[in-house]
């Protein structure tokens, strides 16, 4: 049986706050474009199928100080080009920045619902302007999501959303130094496998015959805590956790010291599943090679590689349903 493997791209400017009287340029992106281009043949030759990545674009808030919050559309049309024609998905990636021009500063304004409505509409609706189709896959950024969000994606045209992140905790803001007017989700108890969200909790999984939106949750994994690795005391504190294991998602840039290296976590992430498939994320940046280069190669030694498929989110799920 093959394994569906969706590889997300989160493709935002370098720096997290954006300077708004001059604006940062995507050096990372252009640097992801071309570790991907050159991954794309090592990866087809370790799995013997072609490789579909799936590219998540910001258009919101705050990248109109580039001029227009569909810059990135405008400013890349060769590489949106290219990868259309490799069969790649895009999709959205929207944060809810909103600049306060008094503090001079950016806020994640999560507790204003209306505003962030307004940044998924302004993606969605600037994806349909310039790329002449309708959206159909969405990342919130900062793994951010709630009910309200989730059923406007839904009457929005999304079919996929890769926002959740099991394991993850309530955090009361996304970045160190940073802002938030509300914060992020509980994905502890969140399904770790694709599902039409409850339209009254995202969270939960409801009729599959009611909803054409399918929450699909990047791939995590259980930490054995034996040895208790320093590096995740803070979280398994702050988790409340008294057992021997706690989930988390297997971030691409996490270094992953033993006894949770990244082929472990894989093994056990692939053994829960009735029906595997893995979904990770990755944010464009100009170290990107070193930053994931240890996890890719680890991904591409592992023992099931041939029967990963780099999907689309849409080719994923229809590929699950068949095996159903």
């Amino acid at each position: 049986m093959t394994i569906p493997l969706i590889f997300c791209v989160d493709v935002e400017p370098d720096p997290r706050l954006v300077n708004h009287d001059a604006p940062e340029p995507w050096v990372g992106y252009e640097v992801t474009q071309r570790y991907l281009r050159e991954l794309r043949p090592r990866i087809e030759a370790a799995t013997g199928a072609p490789v579909h990545y799936s590219w998540f674009l910001r258009i919101d808030a705050q990248i109109e100080p580039y001029g227009s919050p569909t810059w990135v559309v405008d400013r890349y049309p060769d590489h949106l080009e290219e990868i259309q024609r490799a069969g790649d998905e895009i999709g959205v990636h929207p944060h809810a920045y909103r600049w306060l021009e008094n503090e001079r500063s950016w806020v994640h304004d999560f507790g204003n619902q209306a505003w962030v409505d307004h940044c998924l509409r302004m993606s969605v609706e600037g994806f349909a302007k310039t790329l002449g189709r309708t959206c159909l896959s969405l990342r919130y950024g900062d793994r951010w999501l709630n009910t309200e969000t989730v059923n406007l994606a839904e009457q929005l045209g999304i079919r996929f959303d890769l926002s959740v992140e099991p394991g993850t905790l309530p955090y009361p803001t996304p970045g160190w130094g940073e802002r938030a007017s509300g914060p992020l989700p509980d994905y502890r108890r969140v399904p770790r496998v694709p599902y039409a969200p409850s339209p009254w909790d995202f969270r939960r999984a409801g009729r599959r015959d009611e909803r054409t939106i399918r929450i699909i949750p990047l791939t995590s994994a259980y930490l054995r805590l034996g040895f208790r690795p320093r590096r995740y005391l803070g979280r398994i504190r702050a988790n409340g956790v008294r057992g021997r294991r706690q989930n988390m998602p297997l971030y691409m840039w996490e270094p992953w010291p033993a006894p949770n290296t990244f082929d472990r976590m894989l093994d056990r992430a692939l053994a829960s599943q009735r029906q595997p498939y893995l979904a990770f994320a990755i944010r464009t940046r100009p170290d990107i090679a070193q930053a994931i280069g240890p996890r890719i190669d680890a991904l591409l030694a592992h023992p099931a590689r041939s029967r990963f498929r780099f999907s689309t989110p849409a080719e994923a799920l229809a590929e699950l349903e068949r095996a159903r």
